[in-house]
């Protein structure tokens, strides 16, 4: 299995409440909620984003709590033994627009502020893709699916 770095692109169609373990309560709103998220063990990308895909009943991530207020619809990632979440999550809080909607989720375990951000727009990947080649990580070969395509390799 591949490893490497992805965001989920999720939509919330409503307003919603969501308890999130011991981290707190988030209070979304309508829009697009992006999480990143590294996958470097023996699943890979493919395992982590298709648990992530999927709502389950024994949360083990923050965004197994936020999943079923969610609908996903795409996936940006990038194959690579080096661990980018959280590169990629501060080009994400650099993007216009971008709000963190609940400090350190994702990130309880790192410096990050947070590995989930909130638009009230879809994001352009290509503006996140010009915002890499700003970094050190430039060169990096970014992908994109929609959840059908995912779903079907």
């Amino acid at each position: 299995m591949q490893k490497g770095t992805y965001i989920v692109v999720s939509k919330a169609t409503g307003t919603f409440t969501c308890r999130v373990g011991k981290l707190g309560t988030l209070a979304g709103d309508q829009g697009y909620y992006l999480y990143v998220g590294s996958a470097l063990g023996s699943g890979g990308v493919k395992a982590r984003v298709s648990h992530h895909l999927r709502i389950t009943d024994k949360p083990r991530w923050h965004f197994d709590y936020l999943r079923p207020f969610l609908t996903p619809r795409r996936i940006w990632y990038c194959y690579s033994l080096n661990r980018y979440e959280h590169q990629w999550a501060s080009v994400l809080a650099g993007l216009s627009g971008a709000v963190i909607p609940l400090a350190k989720f994702g990130a309880t375990d790192c410096p990050c502020n947070a590995h989930l951000y909130y638009f009230k727009t879809e994001p352009d990947i290509e503006v996140f893709r010009n915002a890499l080649t700003r970094t050190p990580l430039r060169a990096m070969d970014l992908r994109i699916a929609s959840v059908g395509e995912w779903c079907a390799e």
